[in-house]
């Protein structure tokens, strides 16, 4: 799903409307939409208080506010301010019908007060896209009020009051679900934003936004359909054979954390290739992967002498990673170059794989197959030369520039990690949680997308689908554990109740 600012959604409005699908339908077509929703998820036994501002905004508030009435629940509109300053909305205001109560804030405050206390689902359609500046007091102080109230909250495209141009949230209207016109809206994907959301549900409108490239994100329906086929007539090959590369003398979980991922997200096969010296560290760990251990250099790490043992085998993989744990030095480098000059797949490089690439550049001029970086800003530092304070200033472009620069799907983390295509198209990925921000958290990520690569999936959408799928996981993890005490083994724990979510929408 796109991602638009209030500027491109006036300019698409803009556009659909010259070409025949008026301002009026477009309104009709969203409040009914928010309507319909609402009405899927909550019965008539309550009454529904909607409150309306001045703008457009509004006028899907009065639209919403006709037809619930029209399926039989009980309605109240609140005008939060006087009369509506947009034409359209005043004449969608007109046509509510007399069984709809309506209530002005401003002159009728006590009552207005009353009926949204008792109300069972409260809706706001106050403020819309492209707020800027601070609620009006009287607004923020009634929200302030809000959490005490049982009513299940419902924002109408953006929650009143907030903006991604104003970086504290607080006063905003807090929303248990937003109904969001056409698309994504920044603060719908966008931490910490997006908190104030709740669950996001997109609403048609009429038409659809344009374009192949630009900002875009997953829906939960979305990321559902991303995920790799499982027919039943199946076997172990059906579903790929992702190779590791990873691990050192003093870094033999990353190893084995990388190949728990890549396990844990339905590769048929993992062949983990590390240093022989942690065999017994590996092996201890893990039963289910294909072991290569191959020779070990002086400092701990791979040896240049185990090369052409691990690439006599690159027409068994069908994707692969490298990087995690595998020290900085010139025989690892030597590992990380033979596989990108040799292998022909989808390659993850992370971690000690990405500094390594820094020192020399040159060697993603000669890869084979397409090539995924997953650095987080200190990494991305190294590659580009700008500081971690440029990077996280502008991380779309940062990551895009990149990508198109060095034809390398990148995925930059962090809070609202960035995936950029070298065609140019980027995604947000909207999971995540402070839970992630642990050693090893890097390494599970890595096995993720290698095994949705070796999978089938294409790069881009193999390293947008592993964000979504780790950033769950660790949502969950920290549900459960909370964010101290969610180990990465505890992470790699919750993968399966990711899929399980993402499968069911639950």
């Amino acid at each position: 799903m796109r991602i638009l600012t209030a500027q491109e959604i006036r300019e698409a409005e803009q556009k659909a409307n010259d070409s025949g699908l008026s301002y009026y339908l477009m309104m009709e077509n969203a409040g009914r939409g928010c309507a319909g929703k609402i009405a899927a998820a909550a019965d008539r036994s309550g009454a529904v208080v909607i409150l309306c501002g001045k703008g457009k905004n509004g006028g899907d508030g009065f639209v919403i506010a006709r037809y619930l009435f029209s399926y039989g629940y009980r309605v109240c509109v609140i005008r939060m301010f006087d009369e509506p300053s947009d034409e359209l909305s005043e004449q969608m205001a007109e046509i509510l019908p007399e069984g709809v109560e309506q209530l002005n804030y401003v002159a009728q405050r006590f009552d207005s007060l009353k009926a949204i206390e008792n109300a069972a689902i409260l809706v706001d359609a106050i403020f819309g896209i492209g707020f800027h500046g601070a609620l009006p007091e009287s607004i923020a102080e009634l929200f302030a009020n809000f959490p005490k109230y049982s009513a299940k909250k419902i924002a109408v495209d953006v929650p009143s009051g907030l903006s991604v141009s104003e970086p504290a949230c607080a006063g905003c209207y807090r929303a248990d679900v937003t109904l969001s016109m056409l698309c994504f809206k920044p603060e719908h994907v966008y931490a910490p934003w997006n908190a104030w959301c709740g669950k996001t549900e997109i609403v048609p409108i009429g038409f659809r936004t344009e374009g192949k490239t630009g900002l875009c994100s997953f829906t939960e329906k979305e990321a559902a359909a991303a995920l790799p086929p499982r027919p039943f007539n199946s076997h172990k090959g059906t579903y790929g054979h992702a190779l590791i590369a990873a691990g050192s003398k003093n870094m033999p979980g990353a190893a084995v954390i990388a190949a728990k991922g890549a396990l844990n997200a339905g590769a048929g096969l993992v062949t983990l290739a590390f240093p022989d010296c942690i065999y017994p560290a590996v092996t201890s760990q893990l039963t289910e992967n294909i072991m290569l251990p191959l020779p070990t250099a002086q400092d701990g790490g791979f040896s240049s002498v185990g090369i052409p043992t691990l690439t006599e085998r690159f027409d068994r993989y069908t994707a692969a990673a490298v990087g995690c744990g595998m020290t900085v030095s010139d025989e690892p480098e030597k590992v990380l170059e033979a596989l990108v000059a040799g292998f022909p797949g989808t390659l993850v490089i992370d971690a000690d794989g990405i500094n390594l690439l820094a020192r020399h550049m040159h060697i993603l001029e000669n890869a084979s197959g397409r090539v995924i970086l997953t650095p987080h800003p200190a990494e991305m530092a190294r590659l580009t030369g700008l500081s971690v304070q440029e990077i996280n200033a502008a991380r779309e472009k940062t990551a895009s520039d990149f990508a198109k620069a060095h034809n390398v799907v990148l995925l930059l983390k962090g809070v609202n990690t960035v995936i950029a295509s070298p065609e140019g198209k980027i995604c947000i990925n909207p999971t995540g949680s402070s839970a992630l921000s642990r050693g090893g958290s890097g390494d599970l990520l890595t096995g993720v997308i290698a095994a949705l690569a070796a999978q089938g999936l294409g790069p881009f959408r193999a390293a947008c689908m592993g964000a979504y799928l780790h950033g769950m996981a660790g949502r969950i993890a920290e549900q459960r554990y909370t964010s101290y005490a969610a180990t990465v083994e505890r992470i790699v724990g919750c993968l399966p109740d990711a899929f399980s979510q993402i499968m069911t929408g639950t």
